[in-house]
Formats: C-alpha cells, structure tokens, sequence
C-alpha cells in the first residue's frame, strides 16, 4: 500500500483538480435534484426528524460502545420505528402525481450522475500513468480536452457494466434481509449490511484494471480493452480485493463518526464526500500500481530528476542561479 501512497502524494495536484470537479459536478446533481423533488425531501427529513430517527442511531451505537445494547429493546423500538416511517412515508404528496414517475427521474438523475462522475478517470489515468511511465506531468487540462472520445466512450460502457452489478447487489441483499427477516428479525440488517460492503469490494475489484488497460492500451477499441482488464483483474483480484475493502471500510467509519459527531447533515456530507472523493483517488493509484505489476512494467512511483529532462534541466539552472 505504500507505493500507491507515494504516488498519489507526488500527483497531489491532479487530486485536486479531480475533487474539484467531483465537488462541482455533485453541488449541480444536488441542485437538479432538490429542483425537482425539493419539496419531498423536506418532507422526508421532517418525517426523519419526529420520529427521532438520528436519534436512533445515536443512543444504538453508543449503547454498543458502553456494552449496554439490548438487543429484545433494539429489535422493538426498531420494529416501531419502521412502521411509524413507513406510515408517514406512505402519507406524503409525491411529485408528478405519482410513484412511478417521481421513480423514473430519481434513476434518471442517478445515472446522469454515475456517467458525469466518471468522466474525469481517464485523465486521471492518463496522467498517472505518463507519469509512472516516463515521470513527466502534462497539464490536467490537456489530457481532459485531447481524451474526450475516449472519455464518453469509457463513462458509457462503465455506467451500462457497473450500474447493472450495483443494482443487482442492491436487490440481493434485500432478498436475502427478506429471506432471513422472521428467523433472525432485525439482526438480519448486520449480515446484510457486512455482505453489502463485500459485494461491493468484489464489483470494483472486477472492474479495477478496465480503466488502466483502457488508458494503457489505447490503441484497441474501448469495449476489448473494457474485456481485457476484467479478466486480467480476476488473476490479481486478491491484490486489489483487500485493499477496496479497506478503502471502503474507512469511507463508513468516517461516515458513522461524522453521523455521531456533526449535528449539522449538510457539513457531516460535505465531509464524508471530499474523504471519499480522496480515498477513491487513492484507490486509482492501487489499481494502476497493480496493473503495472501484473503487466510486469517497470514504473516510477515517485519524482525523479532524470538526466535530459525539462525538470532536470529547470533544477540544473535554479542551482546554477543560486550558485552564482
């Protein structure tokens, strides 16, 4: 984990200019959405707020930290609070008339944002790896503007392959809480939720090299080269695997602190999103890293005055200067 570390370090620019547009692109995402479900959302979060539903969670947690958690007493107030949320959920005014359509636009807006969100990775990438390559840094903005093809080719075919995957992750884990819900009640919610983060960990994992062999192979088509980098992730899956899993892992206990710690929930999710926005950045740096290894490609993971080089030459004349 340390080489990735490096490199994400010395590339800390691009992570800036990265967060930046994640930032940017989910702040326009946030205002197209309450534009259009503004209304329902205070009506939700007003619901959440009388039926005490952060406050839930609070005493929960803090009873499983202080070893008095009883789990008859969760079960039953857990049980109470979902009815009462379910009842006044089912009470509220939908907008566009009705269920199916307020649903459409919800996916609608979801999948704009998964493809707009994923069209910064190739630059990234790209950057990543000129630099692990041959050291150098080009501009963000050049491999934003020369990539673009590639870019929209890239965001489609990962939206149409992981939302599907995410999707499909979703709907098994609420089957199996179904399954299982008479036999175990509530606790059913802790397996879930531990296979959730599992599956979750085993998608990006699959779909960690597609990115890397996309930007590192450009001469073939998007979709082989999408192909290639799955089933060259499966023979380095294990390599990925444990560290996704402990990169998500800390988004969710930075997530649960905040959620303990910040009273406001605008501040407690501009917080878990720029973490997230960093430690997914992060993640990129691993799977390059591990692409490179699998590949047997000699890399740089750190800065290095190369003789010959416009930084070696711009560092021989600063000395050259300070010496006169």
């Amino acid at each position: 984990m340390i080489k990735p570390l490096q490199l994400a370090a010395y590339n800390w620019k691009v992570l800036l200019k990265s967060i930046l547009y994640q930032i940017l692109l989910l702040a326009l995402v946030i205002a197209l959405g309450y534009l259009v479900f503004g209304d329902l959302v205070d009506d939700v979060a007003t619901v959440l707020r009388q039926n005490n539903f952060g406050e839930f969670i609070s005493e929960t947690v803090n009873s499983i930290v202080d070893a008095s958690f009883n789990s008859d007493e969760f079960a039953a107030r857990l049980g109470e609070l979902i009815n009462d949320l379910h009842a006044s959920i089912g009470s509220l005014q939908l907008p566009f008339g009705g269920v199916t359509m307020s649903y459409v636009l919800f996916c609608v807006i979801l999948v704009v944002y998964r493809l707009l969100v994923s069209l910064t990775d190739v630059a990234v990438c790209c950057q990543l790896d000129e630099f692990m390559t041959s050291n150098a840094e080009r501009p963000f903005t050049w491999f934003v503007i020369k990539k673009q093809r590639q870019t929209w080719v890239f965001g489609l075919l990962q939206t149409v392959s992981a939302l599907p995957a995410d999707i499909l992750i979703v709907c098994g884990c609420i089957g199996f809480y179904l399954l299982f819900l008479l036999a175990f009640n509530w606790w059913t919610v802790i397996p879930v939720a531990v296979l959730a983060v599992l599956f979750y960990a085993v998608r990006l994992s699959l779909f960690a090299f597609c990115l890397p062999e996309t930007v590192c192979n450009s001469e073939q088509p998007s979709a082989r080269a999408f192909k290639r980098g799955i089933s060259k992730a499966i023979l380095r899956f294990w390599h990925v695997f444990w560290k996704t899993l402990a990169v998500i892992c800390i988004i969710i206990a930075v997530g649960l602190t905040c959620i303990l710690t910040i009273d406001l929930p605008i501040v407690s999710a501009a917080v878990v999103s720029v973490v997230s926005f960093v430690l997914f950045f992060y993640l990129k740096c691993v799977n390059i890293v591990e692409y490179f290894r699998a590949e047997n490609r000699p890399f740089f993971y750190k800065r290095v005055d190369i003789e010959g080089t416009d930084r070696y030459n711009r560092k021989q004349e600063r000395l050259a200067k300070r010496g006169k």
